[in-house]
């Protein structure tokens, strides 16, 4: 169909060209034929904005490291030609609107994806990419089709923590039953690193004489790369006990690069590990389930519940205060929480005052 015009229910004219679809800011019917002409003589500079697909393919490839983690990556990649695409790959970005967004979170939800992973999909993905169009086409400045969609709070998972008695026995589990991996399950337990983290964690971020640990690195997917925030990055001091456990590993021995391979002497994978080693042993044990995550909580739990300084356990885990705040107090047991809540509120205004993370901070042990 030849280049021509179409009024939207405001009055105002469009100039409709094949995938051409742009307003031309005006409601007079002969100011818009003089512009429409101009268009069709080639005087008028208008062309089409990209689909999404087109700008997307382009996109894609602007998200590489060091400046975006690869995980992020990865997440966008899935996003897109998993749920995006499909419904939006031929649509002009000029034309993505409020009610398109809203059907695809109807279309997701019925999937069985959760909420948080619509939302994700939504306000995460396809907005991030809509948001660097704008920067680049002044035709979608102005507007923001995804500012409108009303997103139910979502309730985030609380901590759910072993206790020190079920630590242990899981520590004993791995020490009787799968030597070779007690280490790793240790260090997680009495550090409270993240998986990821530990994965990481190379021969030249350990000092084993000085008793530090730096942890400047993830790993996921396979790759190392950029810790989850900028808290994350820091120096840590280990406890004897975790110092003579890593002393333990083969890889150190054999001249490795990571501190904690598997068997077949590649960096662990945490995820892939715990999906088939952790549910078996907690199962054996009596233990009610919970992720491998878990180890992380529980360090957490343990020493606010000792009563060390908040503000310290969430420097020394690379975490802030507020979320110690947020999703610990509640979590040590009623018999303390005022107390803690106390150290909480004295920690926050003062926070100085409690600066002894890092080398200056060195959590106990219960066992080898």
């Amino acid at each position: 169909m030849a280049a021509h015009l179409k009024k939207n229910k405001y009055g105002v004219w469009y100039l409709i060209d094949g995938y051409l679809n742009r307003s031309l800011k005006t409601k007079v019917k002969a100011h818009a034929e003089i512009l429409l002409k101009k268009h069709v003589q080639g005087k008028l500079g208008l062309e089409p904005l990209p689909t999404v697909k087109t700008y997307y393919e382009r996109w894609i490839e602007t998200k590489v490291e060091p400046l975006y983690r690869k995980a992020q990556r990865h997440d966008y990649q899935y996003h897109f030609n998993r749920h995006i695409l499909p419904k939006f790959a031929h649509v002009q970005l000029n034309q993505i609107n409020t009610g398109d967004l809203v059907n695809l979170r109807v279309s997701l939800l019925n999937k069985g994806l959760s909420v948080k992973t619509c939302r994700n999909i939504i306000d995460s993905s396809f907005r991030a990419m809509y948001r660097d169009a704008a920067g680049e086409y002044k035709d979608l400045q102005g507007y923001d089709p995804f500012r409108h969609i009303q997103w139910p709070r979502v309730q985030l998972e609380k901590p759910d923590p072993f206790t020190a008695e079920e630590r242990d026995r899981i520590i004993q589990h791995w020490i009787d039953n799968n030597f070779f991996y007690y280490p790793w399950v240790f260090v997680l337990f009495h550090t409270g690193m993240r998986p990821s983290e530990a994965s990481a964690l190379s021969w030249n971020d350990v000092d084993l004489e000085a008793g530090t640990v730096s942890i400047t690195k993830s790993r996921y997917m396979g790759d190392d790369g950029l810790p989850k925030t900028s808290a994350s990055n820091r120096t840590i001091k280990i406890a004897e006990p975790v110092i003579k456990v890593l002393e333990l590993l083969p890889s150190r021995a054999l001249g490795l690069k990571h501190v904690f391979v598997n068997k077949d002497g590649r960096p662990m994978n945490s995820k892939k590990w715990s999906q088939h080693n952790w549910a078996g042993p907690l199962k054996d044990l009596g233990i009610r389930h919970r992720k491998f995550y878990a180890t992380r909580h529980t360090f957490i739990t343990e020493k606010v519940r000792a009563g060390e300084n908040p503000f310290a356990v969430a420097q020394y885990c690379g975490t802030s205060l507020a979320m110690l705040q947020r999703d610990y107090c509640g979590v040590i047991g009623l018999s303390t929480l005022e107390a803690t809540r106390e150290v909480f509120e004295k920690s926050s205004e003062k926070p100085n005052d409690f600066m002894v993370a890092g080398p200056g901070f060195e959590p106990g042990t219960s066992r080898l």
